[in-house]
């Protein structure tokens, strides 16, 4: 018992930090406790110790497989000392996975062995089944305390209860050591690019207050003289010479699903609203005009990407080209073991995928086009920043103007953050990316515009671009080496979140923390 508790020390502290329970999660508890015979049973009351191994189907479904032993004092006079020995599996049902604290139910089926002196008691290959309770109490993510009762039901019917310790790993091959900040902050990608400008904080409407007025609000509707131009026309007529329409007070969305992937989509209405930060000089201040559109809800998802992987028999670009970019020593490295499939930490199917280039996910937006009669894209950066500020709203970041609450809204680079740089005085729940859809939305319902994984943009980046933009549908630069990046990630400093920081990566180029969602023109 003491060589597996040694070696589930060992588990905890080889792989990286995870959330409390989540999906794809193995576990190892080493457990000691008692085994109380009920009924007319001739056996007393004895010590047992356990050692169990489970593997979590999602955040709260689980199964277990577990071994007992047990010596006990028989009543019989033949029969003074009487091993059992219990081997069997269990269905687990976790309440409040994503909590310190986290109950849950048990039921199972297996066999037992007992041994003694004499016939009487020398039993082998019976069944059994038990069914029960628990709880596991997070310390932190690698490490919780644990207490079980069980009612095993049999020839030889007991009460087991146990404590021991619940040690969760997932494969991940990060480094738990933090590492030195690099010498400059980061852009998403991890470009140096100065510090980041945030927007100014200005209150927020509460939710219920911004409901009310949502439902009170229509679509607004552009004067007569000065229609609001639709992708065609701005496409043909380039820059018109009458004004365009007024900034409407309010953009209502509405949500509405592709049904081929079964896929939520927030559909945003013409409208316009000042790009850019308004305490910042690189980042112009500067209307914009935008034809109405819509935005997948969520990052994509691992799910989704193979599945596009798997019917066009497609090859990343870090599959092609030697690896994806991670963090090494402080360092961003190309890592030649990293793709989509193995980012170097552990991923389930609905965490957002990672190293994916630009191509990568032109490629996907193809393939969605053709698969749905669709036509969808990466977003614009103008068109991101307008979703991401839920319609032009002086938010600082998506969804909340302070930065005390971001941890709701937002997966970074907070206290279970392995990097020297991170924040403790936050707790967002995940220490690499987290699944889709986890956090709170913005005024738009959208999740993870700010944080969990930086998102590709469809416009080549220039850092003097804002100055030069056109009003009607920008689109970025005609031409340059690398794209935009919005957003931050699961591994940026809080300045990188914000709705109006903007960074860049090579287009070929891969990395852990950079990911994408779609837009689809009407």
């Amino acid at each position: 018992m003491c060589a597996c508790a040694a070696v589930s020390l060992v588990l905890a502290f080889s792989g990286a930090a995870f959330g409390a329970v989540s999906e794809g999660q193995f576990s190892v508890s080493p457990m000691i406790g008692g085994y109380t015979y009920d009924g007319g049973q001739h056996l007393d009351t004895a010590p047992m110790y356990s050692l169990r191994g489970g593997y979590n189907l999602t955040d709260r479904i689980g199964v277990e497989a577990g071994l007992d032993y047990s010596i006990t004092s028989s009543r019989l006079k033949t029969d003074k000392n009487v091993a059992i020995f219990k081997y069997g599996v269990e269905g687990l049902y976790h309440f409040m996975p994503d909590k310190k604290l986290v109950p849950f139910v048990a039921a199972g089926l297996g066999g037992y062995n007992l041994s003694g002196p004499s016939t009487l008691v020398s039993r082998k290959l019976m069944g059994f089944m038990d069914y029960g309770g628990g709880v596991k109490y997070f310390l932190y993510d690698r490490l919780a305390l644990r207490a079980d009762v069980r009612h095993v039901v049999a020839n030889a019917s007991a009460f087991e209860y146990t404590l021991g310790v619940t040690i969760p790993f997932g494969g991940a091959k990060g480094q738990l050591k933090p590492v030195s900040a690099p010498a400059a902050p980061k852009s998403a990608a991890g470009k140096s690019q100065g510090k980041a400008k945030v927007a100014q904080e200005v209150p927020l409407k509460k939710p219920a207050e911004e409901k009310a007025a949502q439902k009170k609000a229509v679509p607004p509707v552009a004067p007569a003289e000065t229609p609001a131009p639709s992708q065609q026309t701005a496409k043909a007529a380039g820059e018109p010479a009458v004004k365009a329409m007024p900034a409407p007070a309010v953009v209502v969305p509405t949500e509405v699903t592709d049904t081929a992937f079964n896929m939520q989509l927030v559909s945003i209405p013409d409208a316009c609203y000042t790009m850019g930060d308004p305490s910042g000089k690189a980042l112009v201040p500067h209307e914009v005009c935008l034809s109405a559109f819509s935005i997948s809800k969520l990052e994509i998802t691992r799910e989704l990407f193979q599945q596009f992987v798997e019917s066009s028999n497609y090859v990343t670009d870090a599959e092609k080209n030697g690896g994806c970019y991670t963090i090494t020593a402080g360092k961003e490295t190309l890592n030649p073991a990293a793709t989509w499939k193995n980012p170097d930490f552990y991923q389930s199917k609905k965490d957002p995928v990672v190293c994916v280039s630009w191509n990568d996910a032109q490629a996907f937006t193809t393939w969605l086009s053709q698969s749905s009669g669709k036509k969808y894209r990466l977003p614009t950066e103008a068109e991101w920043e307008l979703a991401a500020r839920s319609g032009g709203k002086q938010e600082k970041y998506a969804g909340t103007g302070t930065d005390a609450d971001l941890y709701r809204f937002a997966n970074f680079c907070d206290k279970k953050c392995i990097y020297e740089w991170n924040d403790p005085s936050q707790n967002d729940g995940y220490w690499s990316t987290a699944p889709v859809g986890k956090y709170a939305p913005n005024g738009f319902g959208l999740k993870d515009m700010s944080g969990n994984v930086a998102e590709w943009v469809q416009d080549y980046f220039a850092e003097d671009y804002y100055a030069a933009s056109p009003r009607m549908n920008p689109k970025g630069p005609g031409a340059g080496t690398g794209h935009t990046v919005r957003g931050g990630s699961w591994r940026s400093q809080k300045d990188a979140l914000s709705v109006t920081s903007r960074g860049s990566a090579a287009t070929g180029n891969a990395y852990d923390n950079i990911g994408f969602r779609v837009c689809r023109e009407p």
